[in-house]
């Protein structure tokens, strides 16, 4: 029986440790941290119960593909709800909430921005041809530029626009720059501007109106906790407490681990799910990458970060599920967050407000709060301790200024925050960048790390830093792929 690896306990390196025990692979995953889950683990504060880290699920078929590949109905494990409405957006001098329906957006966009309708309707039908077109190319390794000469490729590489962003292509339907923002805001997804983000992650907001959104009753982080049940039901072994100190390498080919209490395992084939550009940089000798040096990888582009506030609440509030503030500059404000790494005084917040769908997140009468505030990575000047209270105040006067959470403060019985150091130095995040690599053009496809490691034999990757990129859909395509690629080559 050939035996496999997986370094980290996140979405990536537990849906691949899944599809390899389901098809006989003796498999063992080791987490550092003292519970699975990385970034999307579940964070307990106080009785409360947070995802630390995503909030959105989209593109569900993916999800289901990976159980499935272990025979698993994702009904008999997750409980799932459609969400609608999707969100509210709220702009300074208007709010609106998008349905889980074409039509009825259509009609919603109509009313705050006449004659958008008929281009929304238009930019949908659009939409749907690009993703047809694009989607196969997520679903393949893509290891050179010789894979642009893939049928796949040349049939969807005009869709791409690779010399336009995704604000660029939103023009093209819409003339009002707030419009223009309803529907790019998910660039951020990727930890990006719109207006630097490539045109094809229009179909971002495509996926949601199309496909919907969810949410995962106990949150999402009971996906990673359904794929650990089933690894352990297929004998794989998880380790938490267990981190690793180093790659172990011989001939170009890797062999095992060595742990951080210096003993060491060994292993046909080794998988990397932690965070890609910081496990290299600590835990792989330089001379064994040579196509990923320190210099490379640190003068890679990386994601903005995150601001998190996890409050407690003695009260439930009748507001969304999902809510988006929107800057009084929304332009200024990302392009100074992604492009400039600043920090202005004009913020945008994401509100998560999971518990009146959800009474399995807080104590009866009570609610749990997610708020995720957009700010630049730990490449910035800015002193996180010293700026983390004023920032929560400031996040604070925003929410109680311009939402239904008007009393928010006189609330609060538990909080934690998290800041873009904490990223970096309690989740091992390269940078605190959460959204990891960038997607500008020049780091997507071939450019990207690939899901099978050309540096040294034996290696394989998935999560966010590798093709296709990140987002929880796209982690776990990646895991599809690197599952594909290690039983294809055993």
């Amino acid at each position: 029986m050939k035996s496999v690896i997986v370094v980290g306990a996140g979405p990536g390196g537990l849906a691949t440790a899944l599809l390899l025990s389901a098809k006989g692979y003796q498999v063992s995953v080791l987490e550092k941290a003292h519970t699975i889950g990385g970034r999307s683990k579940r964070l307990h504060v106080g009785d409360f119960k947070f995802d630390s880290g995503p909030t959105f699920l989209m593109q569900i078929d993916i999800l289901k593909k990976v159980f499935a590949g272990a025979s698993v109905a994702i009904e008999d494990v997750l409980t799932l709800e459609r969400l609608n409405p999707l969100y509210a957006l709220i702009f300074p001098d208007k709010r609106f909430i998008l349905k889980d329906n074409v039509d009825d957006n259509a009609k919603i966009l109509e009313s705050h921005y006449p004659g958008s309708g008929d281009a929304y309707k238009k930019f949908m039908h659009d939409q749907a041809k690009i993703f047809d077109k694009v989607s196969p190319i997520l679903q393949k390794p893509f290891m050179s530029r010789l894979n642009f000469f893939r049928k796949d490729i040349l049939s969807g590489f005009p869709y791409l626009h690779p010399l336009q962003s995704v604000a660029d292509r939103l023009k093209r339907y819409f003339k009002d720059e707030q419009l223009i923002h309803a529907l790019s805001f998910q660039s951020k997804y990727l930890g990006m501007s719109p207006y630097k983000a490539p045109a094809v992650f229009t179909i971002l907001a495509y996926m949601e109106h199309a496909f919907g959104l969810y949410h995962v009753k106990g949150g999402l982080n009971r996906i990673n906790h359904a794929f650990a049940k089933a690894i352990q039901q297929r004998d794989g072994t998880i380790e938490t407490n267990t981190g690793v100190k180093k790659l172990l390498v011989e001939n170009k080919k890797a062999i095992g681990v060595e742990l951080d209490d210096g003993t060491t395992r060994h292993a046909d084939t080794i998988v990397i799910g932690a965070d890609f550009a910081h496990f290299m940089k600590h835990h792989v000798d330089e001379d064994n990458r040579k196509n990923y040096s320190n210099k490379r990888i640190d003068n890679y582009d990386v994601s903005l970060s995150a601001f998190m506030m996890y409050l407690g609440l003695d009260k439930i509030y009748d507001a969304p599920h999902h809510t988006i503030v929107f800057s009084k500059d929304y332009k200024t404000y990302v392009k100074n967050v992604a492009e400039e790494n600043t920090l202005p005084d004009d913020l945008s917040v994401y509100i998560h407000n999971p518990t009146p769908r959800d009474d399995t997140l807080a104590p009866k009468g009570k609610s749990g709060l997610y708020i995720l505030v957009p700010v630049p990575n730990v490449k910035s000047s800015i002193d996180w301790e010293e700026r983390k209270i004023s920032l929560k105040e400031q996040t604070l006067d925003l929410i109680e200024s311009r939402t239904e959470y008007k009393d928010l403060r006189n609330h609060i019985i538990e909080e934690k925050l998290l800041t873009p150091k904490d990223w970096q130095d309690d989740y091992y995040v390269h940078a605190g960048a959460v959204f990891n690599l960038s997607h500008r053009f020049g780091q997507m496809l071939h450019k990207r790390p690939p899901n099978q490691f050309k540096s040294i034999q034996n290696v394989y990757l998935v999560g966010g830093g590798t093709h296709p990129g990140s987002g929880l859909p796209t982690i776990y395509q990646s895991s599809l792929i690197a599952a594909e690629l290690i039983d294809k080559n055993q």
